[in-house]
């Protein structure tokens, strides 16, 4: 594989990387009892904050590891994925939600 291959593939794996982490960060908050209480905004915040957290103690470990060096492209591509996960899933999440509470208000109206 060539160099331009190799970090074209290595973005992509931060990005899917950080998209997978705010996604299953999200679901646990959504799903679990304990967490439920817990309104859209603050479930959005955790899971991109998780997501991020993460993705920058992984440079931190690089940028101390002898072989490699922390990288602001991997860092720029775990933003990508974490921004990709909240207007791919979070935001259509929330529109969703408030037609059904508006469709429920109409349906008890009547």
């Amino acid at each position: 594989m060539g160099s331009k291959d190799y970090w074209k593939a290595n973005k992509i794996k931060h990005s899917v990387g950080s998209f997978g982490i705010s996604s299953v960060t999200y679901a646990y908050l959504s799903d679990h009892t304990k967490h439920k209480n817990l309104n859209e905004v603050q479930k959005r915040l955790i899971s991109l904050s998780t997501a991020l957290i993460i993705g920058t103690l992984k440079e931190t470990i690089d940028s101390l590891s002898p072989n490699n060096e922390a990288s602001w492209g991997d860092m720029r591509a775990n933003i990508a994925g974490v921004l990709a996960f909240q207007v791919a899933i979070t935001i259509p999440l929330s529109i969703k939600r408030r037609s059904l509470k508006r469709r429920d208000i109409a349906y008890q109206k009547i």
